[in-house]
């Protein structure tokens, strides 16, 4: 299973559309509203890296949305334990 975070800048006025698509995706585990230069941040995960490709470029042409930048997990840390 590939993790991945997809960094969303959308058009102004298309926020709620945008968001509202990328609920409806397959593999979409969470959507949330940033500030800063994205708008969305979407935390993603496929089966492979053809799933998330398709799931990616699906999101890239949806209207409202400007660009994407797309961060692939490559290894999972696990996080220490804090007393």
């Amino acid at each position: 299973m590939l993790s991945a975070c997809v960094l969303i800048r959308t058009t102004h006025g298309r926020f709620e559309d945008v968001v509202e698509f990328l609920g409806q995706l397959k593999g979409v585990k969470r959507i949330f509203p940033t500030l800063g230069r994205y708008d969305v941040v979407v935390d993603l995960e496929a089966f492979d890296l053809n799933t998330l490709d398709e799931t990616v470029l699906r999101m890239g042409k949806f209207a409202g949305v400007v660009f994407t930048e797309t961060l692939v997990e490559i290894k999972q840390h696990k996080a220490e334990e804090k007393c």
